[in-house]
């Protein structure tokens, strides 16, 4: 893949003037025929006039060609096969011609406004590159089921990010240019393309900012991409071991100082993904999924966040004999 660097540098000068700047919206597209046009149409409809398009499409089988056909010019389609997300993605921005990136799978939606405010962000603030906020997780239907939100466990949130990724890659937009200074998306990691490239983002020191609004609608209905849990964990750990690496050889953390707190973070995740699949693989019955479920909660983000909550309250009760 090859991102025309000068080309960013070029454009990214509009963000601190009084021109509006482009934003490509990229999305991978495997047959989502049922929630295609909802998602497109979440693109096309939002309040911000400059935004270009992208769709991706993987060989799918489902309609869903005649779907994105039907949209004609208003998107730039482009094909492959068999190149899962990360490709996907890395030709959408191949392909792309704005200073912004932001991304959409085909069966979730943006909510009103979501650009207008991630691109408002980073003109108001020049040393951010990258933008993130908040979603709902909705059913199959488009019902709401559950709204997430994130509070901070750590004061560096670099730290926050290698704890337990919060970050849904839908919500995020960011410069061009500091994804090509990583060399897009690692293709390695298909599955989790997007969060092993914040990873390495925030080791070199590029600034992230969390937006306090829901942007998105996350579709759950069985069939995610995430949901091959082994491929899924093997992506996963791999980004995680090469995130610390590049922490640890960017100076964000120091094995003498910070080296017990990493180790207990790999472990904790890797041991905890590992019995999920364990309960996947071994308990009956519809027992199943929702131990599994809460192994990998356990070594999530949220868990670290409650298990220092505990931590600080045991801590007050002792100050307070």
């Amino acid at each position: 893949m090859s991102l025309d660097t000068k080309f960013d540098a070029k454009f990214d000068t509009a963000l601190d003037t009084d021109v509006a700047p482009w934003v490509s919206v990229i999305v991978p597209s495997f047959n989502h025929a049922a929630y295609l046009r909802e998602c497109l149409d979440s693109v096309l409809s939002q309040d911000y006039s400059n935004v270009e398009l992208i769709v991706v499409d993987d060989g799918s089988s489902d309609g869903s060609l005649d779907i994105l056909r039907s949209y004609g010019p208003r998107i730039t389609l482009l094909q492959q096969r068999g190149g899962r997300q990360a490709r996907a993605r890395n030709l959408g921005v191949a392909a792309a011609k704005g200073s912004l990136l932001a991304f959409l799978d085909s069966d979730d939606r943006y909510l009103p406004g979501r650009i207008s405010a991630a691109v408002a962000a980073l003109r108001a603030a020049p040393k951010v590159d990258v933008v993130w906020g908040d979603y709902r997780l909705v059913d199959a239907a488009g019902r709401v089921i559950a709204q997430p939100r994130w509070a901070p466990a750590h004061a560096d949130f670099r730290r926050e990010l290698i704890a337990g990724n919060p970050i849904c890659n839908a919500t995020v937009t960011l410069r061009r240019s500091v994804l090509a200074g990583i060399g897009g998306f690692d293709e390695r990691v298909p599955r989790v393309c997007d969060g092993a490239a914040w990873y390495q983002l925030a080791a070199r020191g590029h600034i992230f900012l969390h937006l306090d609004q829901t942007l998105l609608d996350y579709r759950q209905h069985g069939t995610n991409d995430s949901s091959g849990f082994a491929a899924m964990t093997h992506d996963r750990d791999s980004a995680l071991l090469s995130a610390a690496q590049a922490y640890v050889r960017e100076g964000v953390l120091t094995l003498a100082q910070d080296g017990a707190w990493l180790r207990q973070v790999l472990l904790r995740q890797f041991a905890f993904r590992a019995a999920a699949w364990v309960q996947r693989q071994r308990t009956p019955g519809f027992t199943r999924e929702p131990l599994a479920r809460l192994f990998e909660l356990l070594g999530s983000n949220t868990a670290l966040q409650v298990f220092g909550s505990v931590r600080q309250l045991r801590r007050w009760l002792r100050a307070a004999r």
